[in-house]
């Protein structure tokens, strides 16, 4: 006999933490992605992204991107971390004192 209340807590509990960990992956994704502030230039306008910028040498140092864009996707690949090795915790039995 199957018990389909066991199922369904499965079912749904490996829905929800397989949407959380790729949501937290994209985040740490986007963090890492996040662009450098923007130069301004002595007239007040703002130093062009990317290709448009000239390649000559002008005095201005490349940025990063901010700080807590940096802190903000190691978190986030961090969490992913945990709660994979969470996942494989709970599978292996050994782990946790379970039947063998």
């Amino acid at each position: 006999m199957i018990d389909w209340g066991a199922f369904l807590v499965v079912f749904v509990t490996s829905l929800v933490s397989t949407a959380v960990v790729v949501s937290l992956y994209s985040l740490g994704l986007r963090f890492s992605a996040m662009p450098g502030p923007r130069v301004r230039r002595e007239d007040g306008t703002l130093e062009p992204l990317g290709d448009a910028r000239d390649a000559e040498d002008d005095g201005v140092e490349a940025q990063g991107r901010p700080r807590w864009a940096t802190w903000g996707a190691n978190i986030c690949f961090a969490l992913c971390v945990c709660a994979v090795l969470f996942g494989i915790y709970l599978i292996i039995p050994v782990l946790h004192g379970g039947p063998i």
